[in-house]
């Protein structure tokens, strides 16, 4: 049977209960070991420095207190709770409510005015704003930075910056404050400042644990542990003062236990916050990254545009040509030109053919259009343009003009072979404008160069043709002419139907006729084959803005590994900093979308005004641009995030 323990009895056993207990904790990093077999226990109230030369673990010892590192072997409570039993949020947790960081580098985050780095720790524990402008200024006042609230810490000299430190460690009223050498960068005087702000803290309730290698630093303290090798060599034993009573407030007055309880939507405000200001604060490297999403996103929205105006151009020429053209061929061509003349007579006899008129393609390369006589010169540059045999009623037909010269020519030459070019060909010859003796050589014998095509109407290729006239040379063998019909509007189809029966009634079949509405069927396969081009050059623009600034991010990480491992030590949660990554990209990316619409929008249209075409931009254009910019943004801030959340912040802080 049980003796029962007297109430007062089992109080004060849990009051010596220690607030930190290592034991058999050790360290290992490959091939050392940091920290062997230690057993230690510090108790609230304590002021306890450890000391021992470079190399013998103090820090190592600090950051597995302070939760920064995980020991290899052993067992670590903080009052009473088992640290292997803590996931990574929890560890966050009881790494924001317990303890305050003081580092020999006071890690203050330079753009930032004093006031704002003293609630790092806050925000970074998702304390809303009204509880930090409650807390900021008495604990400024107290260290005696009240005047400094509004200055940027790069400005701060070396003991205003530890003090700060001090203050961003406390403000948070923890039960624990860890320095890790806060006088080594200080000089003497300033030293002891830091130093008897440390006594105060300690004086107040408060447990400090203090690395330190000067002898004259750790006798402030009243209590000295040494170590080496990563062992305990010597313990001075814990102090008669050490209180055994709930810690006072450190952070002076105003100070709020109560009301430092971790809100998500005060974590999500001060993340957006945060990312936005490393963005400000960067403005070249932020307007980098905006200017690669501006291409990707401004290229997508501008191949949108120009090929949706394209299709719709593309659209109006055959809607307005299938109003009114039929094309007839027979299948073993024509023996003769008298034998193409009987078919068109018998074309416009039909009911609805308001003209007709003839087109036959010739090989360049066996017309061999020339300026110059054959052989003349070693080398000749080949004729990169079309030759064609056509009359007068087919350039009618397309809408064609003349200038400097005849159309009718081309049916009536008088016995020989004239040419009429295309304004590109013309150029390309050297022919600036026909005249007598002006001549093209095709075939090896010299044509007489009648007019310039000027405006090629319906047909694209007639600005680089050379085109002779019907019956210019005669037929050896079947030739592959087109007849070309105009129609009256409404008409193509009829007349698609009863041209074969006119033209070959014995054998209908051989006649082969096509209406340009037939091409309408068309229309689908080009937009889409335009549509996935367009989506290839976007993708690729946007891969390329992604890996630019994912780099670049990623550097940003690297640059930023002090900041990070503060943030980690001050209790912020990995996926909440992770998150801050994530959205400086997410911002970054959009306004370089928003910024890509407007200049794609803008080329779409000043393109469209040169070209004369309707200008057609779909709703959703805008939307598209944005969108991409903020999803490859965010994209590109995946793997500096996730860098970022995986980071060890006992690593970046010795690094």
């Amino acid at each position: 049977m049980s003796a029962l323990v007297p109430a007062h009895e089992s109080s004060a056993s849990a009051q010596r209960l220690p607030i930190l207990s290592l034991r058999g904790v050790s360290r290992g990093f490959p091939g050392t070991m940091a920290l062997v077999d230690v057993d230690l226990d510090i108790h609230e109230g304590e002021f306890v420095a450890i000391v021992g030369p470079s190399g013998s673990g103090k820090s190592t010892l600090l950051n597995v207190l302070g939760l920064l590192d995980t020991p290899t072997s052993g067992t670590y409570r903080i009052r009473g709770m088992n640290v292997a039993d803590l996931d990574e949020r929890a560890r966050a947790d009881r790494r924001a409510d317990v303890f305050g960081f003081v580092f020999q580098e006071s890690h203050m985050l330079g753009r930032d005015a004093a006031a704002r780095n003293a609630v790092l720790g806050l925000r970074a524990r998702g304390i809303g704003l009204s509880v930090q402008k409650q807390l900021v200024m008495p604990a400024l006042r107290k260290f005696g930075l009240g005047h400094r609230a509004a200055t940027p810490a790069s400005l701060l000299s070396g003991g205003e910056r530890q003090r700060l430190a001090i203050v961003r460690a406390v403000i948070g009223a923890p039960k624990v404050v860890l320095a890790d050498e806060p006088t080594g960068s200080l000089d003497t005087a300033n030293g002891k400042i830091v130093i008897h702000h440390l006594r105060e803290l300690s004086d107040s309730g408060t447990t400090v644990a203090m690395v330190t290698h000067d002898p004259d630093i750790a006798a402030a303290a009243d209590r000295i542990i040494t170590m080496r090798d990563g062992a305990i060599v010597k313990d001075t034993g814990r102090s008669n003062e050490a209180t055994t009573g709930p810690a006072t407030s450190a952070a002076g007055p105003g100070s709020n236990k109560q009301a430092l309880v971790r809100r998500r939507r005060h974590e999500a405000a001060d993340v957006v916050a945060d990312a936005v200001s490393a963005l400000t604060i960067r403005p070249s490297k932020a307007l980098l990254l905006i200017m690669a999403f501006l291409l990707g996103s401004g290229g997508l929205v501008a191949a949108i545009g120009l090929s949706e105006s394209a299709s719709v151009k593309v659209s109006a020429r055959i809607d307005e040509a299938a109003r009114d053209e039929v094309r007839v061929t027979r299948e073993e061509g024509y023996a003769s030109w008298e034998a193409v003349t009987n078919d068109l007579q018998a074309a416009r006899r039909l009911s609805g053919v308001d003209d007709a008129g003839v087109i036959t393609e010739l090989s360049s390369s066996v017309v061999q259009p020339s300026t110059f006589r054959p052989g003349s010169f070693p080398e000749q540059p080949a004729f990169n343009g079309a030759v064609r045999i056509v009359d007068s009623a087919y350039l009618r037909i397309q809408g064609a003009t003349v200038s400097d010269g005849d159309a009718a020519l081309l049916d009536h030459s008088f016995g020989g072979p004239i040419a009429i070019l295309g304004q590109n060909a013309a150029n390309e010859l050297g022919i600036a404008k026909p005249g007598p003796g002006v001549v093209v050589w095709l075939y090896g014998q010299p044509v007489p160069v009648v007019g310039i095509v000027d405006e090629p109407g319906r047909d694209p290729v007639l600005p680089s043709a050379v085109m002779v006239g019907v019956g210019s040379y005669s037929l050896t063998s079947n030739v592959a002419a087109s007849l070309v019909l105009r129609t009256s509007p409404g008409m193509p189809a009829a007349i698609a139907e009863a041209l074969p029966k006119a033209l070959n009634p014995a054998e209908p079949g051989t006649v082969k006729v096509q209406t340009v509405a037939d091409l309408r069927e068309l229309k689908q396969g080009i937009n889409t084959d335009l549509g996935r081009l367009v989506a290839i050059v976007s993708i690729i623009l946007l891969a390329m803005a992604c890996l630019s600034a994912g780099t670049t991010m990623y550097l940003g990480v690297l640059a930023r590994s002090s900041e990070i491992a503060l943030r980690l030590a001050l209790g912020m949660r990995r996926g909440v900093l992770a998150s801050m990554f994530l959205v400086e990209g997410a911002v970054v990316g959009a306004l370089g979308g928003a910024a890509g619409a407007a200049v794609g929008m803008g080329a779409v249209l000043a393109y469209a005004s040169i070209e004369g075409w309707s200008a057609v931009i779909p709703w959703y254009t805008s939307l598209w641009g944005i969108g991409a910019g903020l999803a490859s943004g965010t994209l590109s801030a995946v793997y500096p995030a996730v860098l970022a959340m995986r980071s060890n912040p006992a690593q970046l802080i010795r690094a």
